[in-house]
């Protein structure tokens, strides 16, 4: 079986707040997810490819805080998706310097940046993917800081 990892923010301003992409796509309801993407073969290592996911979503750099959150799930009968969540502070963000290859293709719709309350009854609310992260968030919402850091 194939392990294919994936980089992910669990992305924090500097009011606190959450900072989560929403997708709007025609014929699908709205839903968040947190910023992230694809670890490429030139990236140096996982750190390097969540910055690079950065600035190509946000326009932006972070701070990388911790992992401190890892979910998998299996796509077909050969394909492992390891998804790598990352505590992350925003230092800055530019959404006109935003250059991912997402933003080139009009029919994968829009990606909108919204900051959301870091709190369990805010976050209920929303339609975040996957239902794992969204879980953990709402578990973890007043800890997130002082969670202790995992291995991939």
């Amino acid at each position: 079986m194939r392990v294919e990892n994936r980089v992910r923010a669990i992305l924090l301003d500097k009011d606190g707040r959450l900072v989560l992409i929403r997708r709007e796509k025609a014929g699908v309801p709205p839903y968040y997810v947190a910023p992230g993407g694809g670890v490429e073969p030139y990236d140096k290592n996982f750190h390097a490819a969540l910055r690079r996911e950065m600035s190509e979503e946000l326009g932006g750099s972070v701070e990388i805080k911790k992992l401190v959150y890892i979910s998998q799930a299996q796509r077909g009968s050969d394909v492992l998706v390891r998804q790598l969540y990352y505590l992350c502070t925003l230092l800055d963000f530019d959404l006109t310097q935003r250059n991912g290859p997402e933003f080139a293709d009009p029919s994968r719709g829009k990606y909108i940046v919204e900051s959301v309350p870091l709190l369990p009854t805010a976050l209920e609310k929303l339609r975040i993917l996957s239902d794992d992260l969204k879980l953990f968030l709402i578990i973890n919402a007043f800890q997130l800081p002082s969670l202790p850091e995992i291995l991939p």
